[in-house]
């Protein structure tokens, strides 16, 4: 306990060459126990708890290893320093944790086999490591408890492993185990890093290579590993891909087998019927050729029913002979009525007689033409003559005189100007004026009249509202025997109703309501406030616990209270209020929770409140500032904050709602009427409000009173306006009727009606015009009429000739048809002795191949020497087969294409992690050379795989870079450890040894970095730290530092 006092510096004097006495194993344990002892008072005294961590070195026991006999070190959880002369043994005890830690030989550099490590003249040597597991997430904790002891025992022939519990008990004796304990804790002896020996130190400190810095980089953050194994991955999907196409080749080799030994089945199948199918074969070809004969036969007949078609169109044609007459009569009647032609044209074919009737028909109608020629030449004779007539009376009437009818119409031109000027410059703007006048008085008087209508409504309104508050009065002064008056008179008999109702069983559970009637607000400075946020409907709200309570309440209401209805909010009941710590506000300085001012008597009630107020994130204050400064800014908004309200000397409140929607609202508030109202003040508010009511009204009945006499006047000249207006209007009408009287005379125009005659003139030369041309379309009718007779003569003849040719076909065909049957006939009665017709979809030359095709088949005998049964279970056991190995091959591509996405996903966040890595090892490193004014930088390469170290020591030109082998030793060795402790920052270890970190340095520098390193263990109390050096140590008493002083070697 002293040594602890004295900074937890423990000074050991061992003795390197000290003799195995029979008591050695009782003083171990005895300085087991002690050492124990010693950390648990540490712990105690120091009150640092953050330094228990699983996998941190609690003591090493050496036995027989290199220099030490029988060395024990119990070290401090947090920072070490063993300090002691070359050939002290540090560098054994560094050696010695690595090999107990399950390392092999070649890790400490020193030897290529363990067995080296034994002492000279002893046959055996033993490691004995105590780990902790008394941190957080510990090795199963029932089985080893709060430590772990790892034995490893080295023989001169081999060695062997023992992992002990807290309480000394062997537990496993596997290396399994032990690899499984170090992968748990995230142990990595054999990882420079974490545990840097005395060779790996100096030549690191010599050369600082970059591709070897790189190296130190890749196994410092386990990327040299991850990518190893990412690598093994990839070889493994290569191959496993190369097996896959030979799996999917095989697949199809075994499907191409199975459908050979299905097409020997089917072949073997066919083979037993083959005599059947030939038997069946020869009776389908005999039917076949009789199929043939009936085709043949059909063919025949239907270019007989063709030609006899032909034939009787022909026949018929003759026989009509008569039809051009008729088609002559169908074109010269065309222009009369295209039916009645078409119905003529009709009624020829049927009957001979008719057509013959009709030929006469159209010989008279051919007459009728040349008639209507005749006439219309008769009536061209007759325009002719009434032509001359008129122009002889022209002649006549241009003789008269035309000054008497001038000399009248300039009289009455001279009246009709006069009459319009007096309508244009007197009369139409008089009564335009009177027209706007008349307008503007009829607008003001619409316009008095809306402000009479509006006073009378706020009249009303006004005496409406006092009536209110006299019953609101009344109400009060009663509600202070009853209550529940203040939610209206009809509530106390609707919670009789109510509890009646639930008397009789109508109710599961009695509502809760009015909900005001459940809350109180202690503070009366908010209590206006909050009733207008809660709002009257809320308060006079009723709460059902479902729908069956609801409708019963409903059927209450509406025999109580028809025409204003509460509000019903169905909700299933809880006995408790809900526990909203989780989205609760917790209120800033100068800021109350709305929750927190609400008392309430009833767990329903309040949890309806949250449920559609949300009280629990409703802030009130009094101040803008500390409003807007909690919503305005994101870092300043409290959890789960809604709004917050500021409370206002006037009637109005301000509603700030946070970012990222932050805007401000305001809101009007009401004196309260529910929540814990003072009868008198009540009273009092009341009866104020009425007074201004009445002022309100006295007022507009004296603006009503102002009004209504300006309406009777403005009735006055709108009515003396009016006459005036029709007075004028009439004047005016009259002067229009006189101008259009005027308007409208007629006068005689001798020049007018010659003109009209000679008009008449030219309509009767376009008349005879028209004649001739209608003379001249009836004779081109006649003439074409004449071609097509000679036309239809001609095809007559042609066809007539025709019919001749096809009766001679005719009488080949029926020959030909009468051998067809002959033919026909013997085809049937030979297939009919062979068997029934077999319908069938194949020629005779298809059946004629496959007839020879069974032959051969059945001349070369069975396909194969098996039997069908034989068979079917082969291929049956094929296919079972060839459905295993692609159930196999499907799961095989699945995991395949798996492990290539993943491959891809893992190789891209390598990608990403060092860069990641790459920017907060430099980082580090800058930030720590800066500690020494020193400038410097690391320049990774991931390409060529090297890290460059450049170093600016203080004192020195800022544009020259420094490479770290131009330093000089204490700034190489202050890069190193800066480059190192940056490695630190980049990874996590239980533990950090480093040996012979001060080697090459002066005095200076190695102050620095022993300042440096304690700084490191000082910022990270959950790390533990083991610093060898050989030179003496003195630092200033810490509780957290342990220093181990080894004893001088023996030189002798």
């Amino acid at each position: 306990m002293k040594e602890m006092s004295n900074a937890s510096v423990q000074s050991l004097s061992l003795s390197k060459k000290r003799k195995v006495r029979e008591n050695s194993m009782q003083s171990s344990s005895k300085r087991s126990r002690n050492a124990i002892h010693l950390n648990q008072s540490e712990r105690s005294i120091s009150g640092i708890d953050d330094t228990r961590r699983c996998g941190k070195i609690v003591s090493i026991h050496l036995t027989n290893f290199m220099c030490h006999s029988n060395l024990r070190l119990d070290l401090s959880s947090r920072v070490n320093f063993l300090v002691g002369r070359n050939g002290s043994g540090k560098s054994a005890i560094l050696a010695a944790l690595v090999l107990g830690l399950g390392c092999n030989a070649k890790v400490t550099n020193r030897s290529r086999s363990a067995k080296d490590f034994i002492k000279i003249g002893e046959t055996i040597a033993k490691i004995e490591i105590t780990i902790a597991n008394d941190g957080p997430q510990p090795y199963e904790p029932d089985e080893y408890g709060d430590s772990i002891t790892l034995v490893r025992t080295i023989t001169a022939g081999s060695g062997y492993y023992a992992i002990r519990n807290c309480h000394g008990r062997i537990v496993t004796k596997k290396f399994e185990d032990l690899q499984r304990i170090l992968l748990y804790h995230n142990i990595q002896a054999d990882n420079p890093v974490f545990v840097l020996n005395q060779d790996s130190a100096r030549e690191f400190l010599k050369e600082l290579e970059p591709s070897k810095n790189y190296q130190l980089f890749l196994k410092a953050t386990q990327i040299d590993l991850i990518t190893e194994k990412l690598n093994e991955c990839l070889h493994l999907h290569k191959a496993h891909r190369e097996e896959l196409i030979n799996t999917e080749k095989k697949l199809q080799y075994m499907q191409n087998d199975i459908g050979v030994h299905k097409e020997k089945l089917k072949d073997l199948i066919a083979f037993e019927h083959l005599e059947e199918s030939l038997k069946n074969l020869e009776i389908e070809y005999h039917w076949l050729l009789v199929k043939e004969q009936e085709d043949r036969l059909e063919e025949i007949n239907e270019k007989l029913d063709k030609y006899e078609r032909k034939i009787n169109e022909l026949k018929k044609l003759i026989h009509n002979k008569d039809v051009v007459n008729i088609l002559t009569q169908k074109i010269t009647e065309s222009h009369e009525n295209i039916k009645t032609k078409n119905k003529d044209y009709s009624d020829i074919n049927q009957s001979l007689r008719q057509i013959r009737q009709q030929n006469d028909e159209m010989i008279r109608k051919r007459s009728e033409i040349e008639m209507k020629i005749e006439s219309l030449k008769r009536e061209k004779l007759r325009q002719e003559k009434q032509i001359n007539d008129l122009k002889q009376h022209i002649d006549e009437r241009s003789k008269s005189n035309q000054a008497d009818v001038d000399a009248l119409r300039r009289q009455n031109g001279e009246t009709l100007a006069n009459y319009r000027t007096q309508c244009e410059n007197d009369l139409t703007p008089i009564v335009e004026s009177l027209k706007r006048d008349l307008k503007m008085f009829m607008e003001n008087k619409s316009q008095k009249a809306l402000i009479i209508d509006k006073i009378k409504q706020e009249q009303r309104s006004c005496s409406n509202k006092i009536s209110a508050i006299d019953n609101q009065i009344a109400t009060v002064k009663e509600s202070i025997k009853n209550k529940m008056l203040i939610y209206g008179r009809h509530m106390p008999e609707l919670l009789k109703e109510i509890d009646k109702a639930r008397a009789n069983g109508k109710l599961s559970v009695p509502p809760v309501g009015p909900v005001g009637a459940y809350l109180q607000v202690p503070n009366s400075q908010y209590r206006d406030s909050i009733e207008s946020l809660i709002g009257p409907k809320v308060l006079q709200a009723f709460i059902c616990d479902n729908a069956s309570d609801r409708r019963t309440l409903e059927k209450i209401l509406d025999k109580i209270c028809k025409d204003n209805h509460p509000m019903i909010i169905t909700t299933k009941f809880m006995g408790q209020i809900y526990d909203v710590s989780h989205g609760r506000v917790l209120p800033p300085s100068g800021t109350s929770l709305l929750m927190d001012l609400i008392e309430c008597s009833h767990p329903v009630a309040m949890n309806f409140l949250i449920d559609r107020i949300h009280i629990e994130t409703i802030l009130l204050t009094n101040r803008n500032d500390i409003a807007e400064s909690i919503t305005s800014t994101r870092e300043n908004v409290p959890k789960n904050l809604s709004k917050v309200i500021v409370l206002s000397a006037e009637s109005m409140n301000l509603e700030y709602y946070p970012v990222p929607h932050y805007r401000m609202y305001s809101s009007k508030i009401h004196r309260p009427k529910y929540l814990q109202i003072n009868v008198n003040e009540r009273v009092k508010d009341l009866e104020m409000e009425k007074g201004k009511l009445e002022n309100q009204l006295s007022i507009l009945k004296k603006d009503l009173g102002e009004v209504i006499p300006q309406l009777s006047k403005d009735d006055k000249q709108i009515h003396s306006k009016r006459m005036l207006l029709e007075e004028k209007q009439g004047m005016l009408m009259e002067l229009q009727e006189k101008i259009a009287d005027l308007e409208n005379v007629e006068y005689a125009d001798y020049n007018n009606e010659l003109q009209l005659l000679k008009n008449e003139i030219k309509e009767k030369d376009s008349c005879l015009i028209e004649i001739d041309r209608r003379i001249d379309e009836n004779e081109l009718d006649l003439n074409q009429f004449k071609r097509e007779e000679k036309a239809l003569t001609n095809e007559y003849e042609r066809k007539k000739d025709e019919l001749q040719k096809i009766q001679a076909e005719i009488e080949t065909i029926k020959a030909t048809a009468n051998e067809t049957v002959k033919a026909l006939n013997a085809a049937k009665e030979s297939a009919e002795k062979k068997g029934e017709r077999i319908a069938s979809d194949l020629t005779v030359d298809d059946v004629l191949m496959q007839k020879a095709r069974f032959k051969a088949k059945l001349e070369k005998g069975r396909p194969i020497n098996m039997d069908q049964d034989s068979l079917e279970d082969l291929i049956r056991h094929k296919e079972r087969e060839l459905e295993t190995r692609r159930l196999v091959y499907d799961n095989l591509k699945i995991s395949i294409d798996s492990l290539r996405a993943s491959l891809k996903h893992r190789f891209d966040f390598i990608k990403k992690f060092k860069g990641h890595m790459s920017m907060l090892l430099t980082m580090s490193f800058e930030m720590i050379l800066r500690l020494r004014n020193y400038m410097g930088d690391l320049v990774l390469d991931h390409q060529n795989k090297t890290l460059k170290i450049s170093v600016i020591p203080r004192d020195h030109d800022t544009a020259a870079v420094s490479s770290a082998s131009a330093l000089s030793g204490g700034e190489r060795s202050y890069s190193t450890v800066a480059f190192l402790i940056s490695l630190w920052s980049c990874v996590d270890h239980p533990f950090y040894f480093l040996d012979e970190y001060d080697v090459f340095t002066d005095e200076v520098n190695r102050e620095y970095m022993t300042r440096l390193l304690t700084e490191e263990g000082r910022n990270h109390a959950w790390r533990q730290y083991g610093f060898l050096t050989p030179l003496d140590m003195s630092l200033n008493p810490e509780k957290f530092i342990r220093i181990h002083r080894l004893a001088e070697p023996d030189r002798h």
